[in-house]
């Protein structure tokens, strides 16, 4: 087989091949960043002067570590107590699947959520339910997360929506990458 009948001179090659394998290259890091799932992995303090944290009670982790894999996002949450006698710690697991997730949260409440990503996978959605007890009587509190990293990475923002009984409350909590 002669080699130089079928491609040429290596120059000829080089010169219509190389555009090609450029192309694909490029466009498979390019789809890797289009379409890539935000990361929000790493350890979270909590930026009490860049949140917006509205009306009631600082409900927020001062601080947080955050384990993501591709079907599980883990927060080990540290809180202030409510009496201010110390710190509470707490650990919330999460499925990135759509399905159920159900954790204990504060008081022994329940709390179930389902996750769902942004189309642009940009941004991580928990949709929350948490059903507590206040002497003797159950009560039922809806909220919206909305997660989303900045661009480079040292930034989370979490907008979140609280409904109750005793009406409903915005706020945006910011966290600075330790």
């Amino acid at each position: 087989m002669n080699i130089k009948k079928h491609f040429g001179t290596g120059r000829r090659f080089i010169e219509s091949a190389l555009p090609l394998m450029i192309s694909i290259v490029s466009f498979s890091l390019l789809s890797a960043g289009l379409f890539g799932q935000a990361n929000f992995s790493g350890s979270w303090a909590f930026n009490e002067s860049k949140s917006a944290l509205g009306e009631g009670p600082m409900m927020s982790a001062s601080s947080m570590t955050v384990t993501q894999t591709a079907d599980l996002i883990s927060m080990d949450l540290v809180q202030p107590s409510f009496d201010g006698s110390g710190d509470m710690k707490r650990n919330e697991k999460y499925t990135l699947d759509g399905k159920e997730s159900v954790n204990v949260g504060m008081m022994n409440s329940s709390v179930k959520a389902k996750t769902a990503w942004s189309d642009d996978k940009k941004e991580l959605k928990f949709d929350k339910t948490t059903t507590f007890d206040m002497n003797g009587e159950k009560m039922e509190m809806k909220s919206t997360e909305a997660w989303r990293i900045s661009d480079d990475g040292k930034t989370l923002s979490i907008k979140s929506l609280l409904s109750s009984p005793m009406g409903d409350m915005n706020m945006t909590l910011v966290y600075d990458k330790k």
